[in-house]
């Protein structure tokens, strides 16, 4: 029986072999909306990563903004294993980025979102850009530029390092904390490592279903009945937005 890091590993190759990726950075937002995956980010108080809900043939993804950005962009690797992999479920509430968590569809969907954001062959080609070949072990500077590229948090990049066998626990407890200030005194964009707060909702959903309405394909009744279904209710019922008129 394969573990949950091999199948992880070997279902974000799968995926990145299938959808043309290659193995450098990818965005998994772009992946959704080629995907038809609907998601919104909201702000929650909560701890939840995220979920996913499935509905027949239309699958969202809700993204916890009050997390950090970097984690965000886990989360939605994390989610995108749960819509691919597994299609008898119709929804999940996810804590994303422990690995080591009781559920196997939880680290099995971990483990895919480390290697799917984080290929183990770019992330030793990166190493070795930076370091030669030399024996010594990453640094904050390193640490930075990895995370940055990657587009992943300070906390999923140790744990990948680790992984890869390049920290080990002493290292990890040395770089786990200060990371902000680091990114500040080397020059790099802090907004990686701090929540977004957005409120948003991305999703070609309500377009179509507007415009089987307007070509007059589906009723009033019906159109309300999908959005109502589908969690877009704001869209019904939300109040008018004022217009301005450079906008």
């Amino acid at each position: 029986m394969l573990t949950p890091e091999i199948e992880g590993k070997r279902d974000a190759r799968k995926i990145r072999g299938e959808m043309g990726l290659g193995d450098g950075p990818i965005d998994v937002f772009k992946i959704f909306k080629e995907k038809n995956i609907s998601y919104a980010k909201k702000p929650l108080k909560s701890n939840i990563s995220g979920m996913f809900l499935r509905k027949g043939n239309v699958n969202f993804v809700l993204i916890n903004s009050s997390k950090t950005k970097g984690h965000q962009n886990f989360t939605a690797a994390h989610e995108l294993y749960h819509i691919l992999f597994e299609e008898g479920q119709t929804g999940s509430v996810c804590v994303a980025g422990i690995f080591e968590q009781k559920s196997q569809s939880e680290r099995k969907a971990d483990y895919f979102a480390a290697n799917f954001l984080v290929p183990a062959e770019t992330l030793e080609l990166e190493l070795f850009k930076r370091m030669g070949s030399s024996k010594r072990k990453p640094d904050f500077p390193d640490l930075l530029y990895l995370e940055a590229l990657f587009g992943v948090s300070h906390s999923v990049m140790l744990i990948r390092l680790q992984q890869f066998g390049v920290l080990d626990e002493e290292d990890i407890l040395r770089f786990k904390k200060g990371i902000i200030n680091e990114a500040v005194k080397y020059g790099y964009d802090t907004s990686l490592y701090l929540p977004t707060k957005e409120d948003l909702i991305v999703s070609d959903y309500v377009e179509k279903a507007r415009i089987l309405l307007e070509d007059g394909i589906i009723s009033e009744g019906k159109y309300e009945e999908l959005l109502i279904e589908a969690g877009f209710e704001d869209v019904l019922f939300g109040e008018e937005v004022q217009e301005y008129e450079d906008c």
